[in-house]
């Protein structure tokens, strides 16, 4: 709604304005905002960060190069993929990587509970065949290695299409706190597969 029009006071010695012109004066003041009751226009609007966003592509300047690289993830990314696809997952839950002739886990075999890793290459199994709940219940960083890597792919493969690479800005994410975050991440799923172990079995020690 427009706002009311505020008087427009003139000098006594002013001349008479026309009434044309002070119609056209009324309709312009009825038209401007007043800035005492219409917000500023991005006080609502997402305000950016002062050092950028923390990803961002750019065209490279040596495209060849660039697309070297993204064509090498999407290989690596692709062969961890296939391979994921071509194992048979373990029921119970970790030991998928035996039947590429690695030995079982050590620290299961001594102690019975699992490593940080166990689970892992199971989860991500069931995670490539779209079994993405199965994948979360055995090993929840397994799942999210799985997505990653699909993710991955998929950001490699944008590079090849689009010759944009993709860039981190380091002064938004601290690699400390990178850090930590990964290994937190780990240790919670450690925590997680030793809770489902014991769950595990005293549920089969019960029936």
């Amino acid at each position: 709604m427009p706002r009311s029009v505020k008087s427009l006071t003139l000098p006594p010695t002013a001349p008479k304005l026309p009434v044309a012109v002070s119609n056209e004066i009324a309709l312009f003041m009825t038209a401007v905002p007043d800035p005492d009751t219409v917000p500023q226009a991005r006080s609502t609007a997402k305000q950016e960060h002062p050092l950028g966003p923390r990803f961002y592509r750019l065209e490279s300047p040596n495209p060849r190069a660039a697309e070297a690289w993204a064509l090498l993830v999407v290989v690596l990314c692709g062969a961890a993929l296939g391979l994921a696809g071509v194992l048979s997952p373990d029921t119970r839950g970790f030991g998928t990587h035996s039947t590429l002739g690695l030995p079982e886990c050590g620290l299961m075999l001594t102690t019975g509970y699992p490593c940080p890793t166990c689970g892992m290459t199971t989860a991500f199994a069931f995670g490539v065949r779209g079994r993405w709940l199965t994948a979360i219940r055995i090993q929840p960083v397994g799942w999210l290695l799985c997505v990653a890597t699909m993710a991955t792919a998929g950001l490699a493969l944008s590079v090849l299409i689009s010759g944009k690479a993709w860039h981190v800005n380091w002064y938004r994410i601290s690699p400390t706190r990178l850090v930590l975050a990964v290994v937190g991440l780990l240790l919670a799923g450690w925590v997680y597969k030793i809770v489902a172990v014991v769950l595990d079995r005293s549920s089969s020690a019960t029936w």
